[in-house]
């Protein structure tokens, strides 16, 4: 079973859209999440001043994904400056520091945060990465690893929190069958005439359709933009690939925000994915299904 756990929110300026520190309770970590255009406010704050790493992001117009930048600084709050004026990265609009409040990360640290950081980045498949190579730093003991691990493990809780989600992989079906005792309620979609034939479960919050499922490449007027940005993508890194002239096969388990959102993204037109969406082996929908959930009979 889950356990809870404390995260800490402080409005720097009292509005949610400047300066927001973010800690977990009985966590050594810190951090401080802001849009580009409070970097002045940012840079006031000691908290920046101190060894550690920082995420740069933005999602230009033209882009499908949210571009992403980490680094790493002996004074974030130098690194933050520089990075304002530098014409090659234009893109950002937020950033995240993450430092210590013990003062107890060095540079060997914080080079190898920066270098897993980025690599659970492009393991994610979530974001465009921007930096131009990814650091392998292992030159810190054995005991020092386990540390920085187990302080990463940390901040893949906080971030999610203050709105950056690019780097957690989606969970898979395989993973949450492992670590569950009742197997999660498995749903179905199928439309014949169009080829569409796709399984899904709730994991993590997320509605993950699973590898092997199929959808059409037809595309009507009212397809979403986004998620023909995001089919695009797909289609791209090779996470989703054309199956004759028609339709496309997931390679790998995908996750959305929703049920409706998943339908559209298959059939390439507007849909109710609370309708859409049968449970597996039943005629039940997945709005019916949900709704009793939420509304149990006594």
């Amino acid at each position: 079973m889950a356990h809870g756990r404390s995260v800490r929110l402080f409005l720097a300026e009292g509005t949610p859209t400047g300066v927001v520190t973010a800690e977990i309770v009985n966590w050594t970590g810190h951090v401080i999440s802001a849009p580009r255009t409070k970097l002045e406010v940012a840079l006031q704050r000691d908290e920046i001043k101190k060894t550690g790493v920082y995420i740069l992001y933005g999602s230009p117009l033209d882009a499908d994904l949210p571009q992403v930048y980490v680094g790493e600084g002996d004074d974030i709050s130098t690194r933050l400056n520089s990075h304002s004026k530098d014409e090659n990265k234009a893109f950002w609009e937020r950033f995240v520091a993450v430092t210590n409040k013990d003062m107890n990360l060095t540079k060997a640290h914080v080079k190898f945060l920066e270098g897993r950081l980025i690599g659970m980045l492009k393991d994610a498949k979530k974001s465009e990465v921007v930096n131009k190579t990814e650091p392998s730093f292992d030159k810190l003991p054995e005991a020092d690893i386990s540390d920085m691990e187990a302080f990463l493990e940390q901040l893949q809780i906080i971030l999610p929190v203050i709105g950056v989600d690019f780097f957690r992989k989606t969970t898979t079906k395989k993973a949450t069958e492992a670590r569950e005792e009742v197997p999660a309620i498995t749903f179905e979609l199928k439309h014949t005439r169009k080829g569409i034939t796709a399984k899904a479960q709730e994991i993590d919050g997320e509605f993950v359709v699973l590898e092997g499922a199929v959808g059409s490449l037809n595309e009507a007027v009212s397809f979403s933009e986004k998620l023909k940005a995001m089919r695009d993508q797909l289609l791209s890194s090779g996470r989703i690939v054309p199956q004759g002239t028609d339709n496309f096969i997931l390679t790998e388990d995908i996750a959305f925000s929703s049920p409706s959102a998943a339908a559209v993204f298959f059939f390439g037109t507007s849909r109710n994915g609370r309708t859409d969406w049968l449970v597996q082996g039943k005629s039940q929908t997945y709005g019916d299904w949900k709704d009793t959930i939420i509304n149990p009979r006594s």
